[in-house]
């Protein structure tokens, strides 16, 4: 009778939990939309702060970072973008830009095998890979002689399925293209690093380009939307060691040059890159490669009313205008 009564009386918490949701939706929702204006505003007001107009860094407020506190012309004082609360609800906001990723859409094939030898896939399966997602993304139907796959290739699969035949939309279609494992596209989590960066695919008998310990996978470099440039600020390491030859020490001068004495991303005393000018201090010919701007930013708003919580995700393009352009919301 206890276990009846136990699992009963979890049963009517997990209803009433479901019920308190499906009443306070439409007011999650617009909390969400809510973060999503309140991003554009922080991401606006960046712009405007002196100094600090020509560059994005880990070390500014948008990114988590503590800004520049002592400054009068700080429009961000009060704010706690973890803390934000509306009416009777709360929200809290996570904005990362997508320049820090290599665009999956426009990176060329060597780009691409590179990207995957990094993250540990061997030199024949990162070719494969590769051919596979310029097949994917292409409008035809002709399968890459280097080893791709069209058509023939996945409606064998079961379940069948299509190939794009166009530009990817959401990172996540990588998981369907041929070669890509679960391992290679999330990698795995490590304890005390980052947490958008996971453990490296170690081990086997194929050959292996060293590897840079991150334990980054797909989902970590590559994005679907993005300016043609990869903001060096913002950049993780397997990024920029993809961009550099797979040169693991010039992309880590790059890191120490702009996480400042402490060696630490997002703190007071960062040195971001203020222009690519001063690029060549660390790597000569880098600025055809680089940016200090982001221009496209995901935003992750998770809106709570008493016990009711939904968590929404949206991309924003921070043009000229004031206003900028919301390009997708929805829950995540």
């Amino acid at each position: 009778m206890a276990v009846v009564a136990g699992a009963f009386a979890y049963a009517m918490k997990v209803e009433a939990r479901l019920a308190m949701n499906t009443r306070s939706g439409p007011e999650l929702e617009w909390l969400g939309r809510s973060g999503m204006e309140l991003a554009k505003w922080v991401l606006q007001q960046q712009r405007a702060i002196p100094g600090e107009g020509l560059y994005d860094g880990l070390n500014q407020f948008w990114a988590g970072g503590p800004g520049n506190p002592d400054s009068i012309d700080n429009p961000y004082i009060g704010l706690d973008l973890a803390h934000v609360k509306i009416g009777n609800g709360e929200i809290s906001l996570r904005i990362i830009d997508m320049e820090r990723r290599i665009n999956v859409n426009t990176a060329p094939e060597p780009i691409l095998e590179l990207a995957f030898q990094i993250l540990g896939a061997g030199a024949g399966e990162s070719s494969l890979i590769a051919a596979a997602i310029t097949d994917w993304r292409d409008r035809d139907d002709l399968e890459n002689p280097r080893g791709g796959a069209e058509q023939g290739y996945y409606a064998g699969l079961t379940p069948p399925y299509a190939p794009k035949n166009g530009p990817i939309d959401d990172i996540s279609e990588l998981t369907k293209v041929r070669g890509m494992s679960p391992k290679l596209y999330w990698g795995e989590k490590i304890t005390g690093y980052a947490p958008e960066m996971r453990r490296p695919i170690l081990g086997g008998t194929t050959s292996f380009v060293a590897q840079d310990a991150t334990g980054a996978g797909a989902v970590d470099v590559f994005t679907a939307i993005s300016s043609s440039r990869i903001n060096v600020n913002t950049a993780p390491l397997p990024v920029l060691r993809i961009l550099l030859g797979g040169d693991e020490g010039i992309a880590r001068q790059i890191l120490q040059r702009r996480a400042g004495p402490d060696g630490q991303d997002g703190t007071a005393d960062d040195m971001p890159f203020r222009n690519t000018a001063e690029l060549p201090l660390v790597a000569p010919t880098l600025g055809n490669l680089f940016s200090t701007q982001s221009s496209v930013f995901e935003v992750h708003v998770e809106a709570r009313i008493g016990s009711a919580r939904a968590r929404y995700v949206g991309v924003f393009r921070r043009g000229s205008n004031r206003e900028g352009q919301v390009m997708l919301f929805h829950p995540e």
